[in-house]
């Protein structure tokens, strides 16, 4: 019975290994272009707000250095209406991508990203009784894990699930919260869209 039990995992293992080998998509040269809907859970550290929505979109570029290996660019734009309140803020990432990717079929690409950059934005009340807008700014960094699924050789769609920390220095008159502080954003987040290959 061990032997038998054995021999059929052998077998199922190895069978996975050729299939994995025969369907394997060659992604070194190749440049991946991503675009799509971001949406997600913001929770910001300030102290009486409750976690709000935000959404927006990104557009990501990944150059595959190797097999299991790519580096790219990512940027795009989110902003959100915090709570009932008054104040919202939006957000430009301007993000260096790097993602590992374990295994690529011809029609399927998951891979794990490690993002971190810089991201340029702007708080806003919008108050009825004190209207103002301050820009701000600050170290972003995250994580994704996604996949890409082509329907053809180039086009495809792709998702990707993660979680990114922006953390914004708020500086106004009679207010000020400190970086590393009151103003770290977690962002909880999937972002949805068309995925497109160049190359092999």
């Amino acid at each position: 019975m061990i032997t038998w039990t054995k021999k059929t995992v052998c077998v199922f293992f190895c069978g996975l290994l050729v299939s994995v080998s025969v369907f394997a998509m060659n992604i070194k040269g190749n440049i991946f272009v991503n675009g799509g809907f971001s949406l997600g859970t913001l929770n910001p550290s300030l102290g009486v707000i409750d976690n709000t929505l935000f959404m927006g979109g990104r557009i990501q570029a990944d150059y595959a250095i190797n097999q299991y290996l790519s580096v790219g660019l990512e940027t795009g734009f989110n902003s959100a209406q915090i709570g009932d309140s008054d104040f919202s803020i939006g957000v430009v990432p301007i993000l260096a991508r790097i993602a590992w990717h374990p295994f690529s079929l011809e029609k399927l690409d998951p891979y794990l990203v490690g993002k971190a950059g810089y991201g340029v934005g702007f708080w806003t009340n919008e108050g009825n009784d004190y209207n103002w807008s301050d820009p701000c700014g600050g170290f972003v960094w995250g994580v994704n894990l996604g996949t890409r699924f082509f329907f053809t050789k180039n086009i495809g769609c792709f998702v990707e699930a993660g979680y990114e920390c922006q953390c914004f220095e708020w500086d106004h008159p009679g207010m000020e919260i400190g970086k590393w502080e009151d103003s770290a954003n977690g962002r909880t987040y999937i972002t949805i869209g068309i995925a497109l290959k160049f190359g092999n």
